[in-house]
This record gives structure tokens, C-alpha cells and sequence, in this order.
């Protein structure tokens, strides 16, 4: 059993395609190999997503999903520069409501 790699917080705009529909989402959270979506609907566990953004389009597959929020898993592993971009939050002129669970690791 290994260790999960390590979890970046941010804040990152992305637009998620699910079939036909296109929404605006941010990323919470970045790893190689997934991600954290927040103000996403209608995907359940096992759709096949794709997240895009000024890194690139990046398929992916939800892994979970609850309320607004799913977690992904890559298709393929991000490269550093990629994880450093997403990392670099933009700047925006507006605060983002995301409630607090200071639990949520522990489900």
C-alpha cells in the first residue's frame, strides 16, 4: 500500500463537458492523477468527463459525486508544469462560497 500524492489546493476556472452539456466549474483541489470539481451537476460515479482549461483538454473519470462537487481521476498523469499552472490561482473580482466540512477526508 502506497501513499496517495500529495493534494494542491486552488481555485481554477475550468469548463467541464458532460455529453452534451457544458458547464462553468472551478477546481478545489489538483493531483497527477485527479482532481477535485466544485459547482458541477449531473454527473454520477463512472462518467467520463472531460475538464478544459488553458492547461488543455483533459479527460477524465468521476471517480465520486456528491451535491455540486465530484472528484476525478485522469485519464493521463499531469505533468509539473501543468500542476504549476493550476496551482497559480487567477485572479478574480469575486469571492467563491464553498461551505467548509472539516471532516470530508474522513468518509
Amino acid at each position: 500500500m502506497g501513499y496517495r500524492p500529495h493534494r494542491y489546493p486552488t481555485m481554477f476556472p475550468v469548463d467541464v463537458v458532460h455529453g452534451t452539456t457544458n458547464q462553468k466549474c472551478h477546481l478545489t483541489n489538483i493531483t497527477p492523477t485527479g482532481a477535485g470539481v466544485f459547482e458541477v451537476k449531473g454527473v454520477n460515479k463512472g462518467d467520463v468527463i472531460t475538464v478544459k482549461s488553458s492547461v488543455g483538454n483533459l479527460v477524465a473519470t468521476v471517480q465520486w459525486a456528491e451535491d455540486d462537487q465530484c472528484g476525478v481521476k485522469f485519464a493521463q498523469q499531469l505533468g509539473t508544469r501543468q500542476i504549476a499552472q493550476i496551482r497559480q490561482t487567477p485572479k478574480t473580482f469575486g469571492a467563491i462560497h464553498r461551505p467548509v466540512h472539516a471532516f470530508t477526508e474522513l468518509r
